[in-house]
């Protein structure tokens, strides 16, 4: 049994007539490592011919064609190392003669940094030793990332010569990680959605390595498991491929364990997340009643390129078996106006597919089955209302006076609308004689106190009747002594309706009253049957 109280006041005006009191009752992956700041370039220009240099015997002279001869190798650096890049060139000194000079006069840096070529800082150092010159070229230290340099040797008879490009990679100084605190973008995310996984480590400049452990393949897979971020792609149904997975209430939940394993001090730092597919959880509906429903892992979804998605809901009973329904099934909110008592149980299941369509074709995204519990119609109380009281003696509605009540039967008062309220938007405690209940089988009671005077709190020295006259139904007294009076029972119906002047309150004759207003208090229970 469920009692609903709600306390209300029923006014009796004597010689002012007043207005009634009333008291309330996917993101992109990060990678482990520094990656380029640019995609490898074309060299700026085009590498030369290597060199040479040939003795001719007897008089010790050499024939020398200008080039590089050993080539420049590409370079990896921790940040704040030096960085230097060598090659080796033809070299003669410069000579008087016909044969003119192979000396080689400076060594010109390029490096291609935010998509273009630019002159770079090179200190050069060289180490001649005829016919050939070493040449070290001192970079100095560069802040991490991926740079690509072109070497330009520059002769003496005016010629330049250019080296192959190479690449510099700078790599952070190694940092152990503290702390590792993986988080998906999105917790929860239907069957054949992806969404990206982040490592989190503590600090975030780490340079220890991150690996992932992958879930199982029928629930899924990860697009790397070594990087700071991976990508979690659940499986796509495939002809109902995974219906055992999608019986879940609540989605089925995936774990991810990763650890970082840490190279400066080693071992290694654990943590795991978890991501739940599915997309749909439990709800509660009642039944006759509206019930609606927008999933929250609707809220924030991406949707691939260019797909324009549409909704198709579906409704099982407990056997999973699909069942035809009056909701409204090809919305993002599942709506039903009146939910229909399940035939068996007291559930349904629900189940969303998200079905995409571009260019490519089409893809569906599947929600987990969740249930829907009916209950029962559980009544309601909705609106009671404040009672006030006036002399329809003379058949005009008057302010009774206190002569009134020294009459040898007393008198009895009608109910009056307070002047001025003539709307049904005030419910609880409506001064319209507005009465309304929702539900089926209910039954409403209500008990009124003794009245007490308003300013000196004096208590009527009797003890009035209040007869309830709801249209339709027999009146029924209720006496103000605080005994609760049934006025409707066993009702299958709501309930909506106005009281009438033929609700009278009888007040026996008293030895005295005094003017102003009494006030007794309305105490109404709604009981909802089993």
């Amino acid at each position: 049994m469920k009692k609903i109280l709600l306390k209300l006041l029923v006014l009796l005006s004597l010689g002012v007539l007043g207005g009634g009191v009333a008291a309330a009752g996917s993101g992109s992956l990060v990678p482990q490592t520094v990656v380029a700041a640019d995609t490898a370039p074309t060299p700026e220009r085009t590498p030369s011919s290597p060199g040479d240099a040939w003795r001719v015997p007897i008089i010790n002279f050499w024939v020398i064609t200008n080039g590089i001869t050993a080539q420049p190798s590409d370079v990896n650096a921790v940040q704040g190392t030096p960085i230097q890049a060598k090659l080796i060139s033809t070299y003669w000194p410069r000579v008087a003669g016909i044969f003119g000079s192979n000396d080689i006069t400076s060594v010109t840096a390029r490096v291609y940094r935010n998509n273009q070529w630019a002159d770079a800082t090179a200190t050069v150092t060289y180490n001649k030793r005829a016919p050939y010159a070493d040449v070290t070229l001192n970079l100095g230290t560069l802040p991490v990332g991926t740079y690509y340099y072109q070497f330009g040797v520059h002769y003496s008879n005016n010629t330049i010569l250019y080296s192959n490009m190479i690449k510099v990679t700078v790599l952070p100084v190694p940092k152990d990680a503290t702390a590792i605190n993986p988080q998906p973008d999105r917790p929860t995310i239907f069957w054949g959605e992806s969404t990206a996984i982040h490592a989190n480590l503590t600090p975030a400049d780490s340079t220890s390595p991150v690996t992932w452990t992958p879930p199982a393949t029928e629930v899924g897979s990860l697009s790397t498991t070594t990087a700071l971020s991976t990508r979690f792609s659940s499986t796509v149904d495939n002809q109902g491929s995974i219906d055992s997975l999608m019986r879940n209430d609540n989605g089925l939940t995936v774990n991810f364990p990763v650890k970082a394993t840490n190279t400066v001090v080693p071992g290694t730092i654990n943590g795991s997340t978890q991501v739940t597919v599915g997309g749909l959880v439990p709800q509660a509906a009642t039944a006759n009643r509206a019930f609606s429903y927008l999933p929250a892992a609707l809220t924030g979804i991406v949707f691939p390129s260019g797909a324009t998605p549409s909704y198709q809901w579906s409704v099982y009973n407990s056997a999973h078996q699909k069942i035809t329904t009056t909701a409204v099934l090809n919305s993002p909110t599942f709506s039903w106006a009146s939910v229909a008592k399940p035939a068996v149980d007291n559930y349904y299941y629900l189940q969303l597919n998200i079905i995409l369509t571009n260019s490519e074709g089409t893809t569906t995204w599947r929600s987990n089955y969740t249930r829907l519990t009916v209950t029962a119609n559980q009544s309601q109380l909705i609106a009671v209302p404040n009672l006030s009281f006036l002399n329809f003696a003379s058949g005009t509605p008057t302010t009774p006076k206190v002569a009134d009540f020294y009459q040898t039967g007393g008198v009895t008062l009608n109910y009056a609308p307070l002047a001025g309220q003539t709307s049904k938007s005030t419910y609880d405690g409506n001064n319209t004689g507005f009465l309304a209940v929702q539900g089926q089988n209910w039954s409403l009671s209500v008990s009124a106190s003794g009245f007490v005077h308003d300013l000196s709190g004096m208590s009527l020295p009797t003890n009035p009747t209040l007869t309830m006259a709801i249209p339709g139904y027999p009146n029924v007294a209720v006496p103000t002594n605080d005994t609760a009076v049934t006025l409707l029972a066993n009702q299958q119906t709501n309930l909506s309706t106005n009281l009438t002047s033929t609700t009278s309150l009888h007040v026996p004759q008293t030895a005295f009253m005094l003017t102003g207003k009494y006030q007794s208090e309305l105490t109404w229970t709604l009981t909802q049957a089993p």
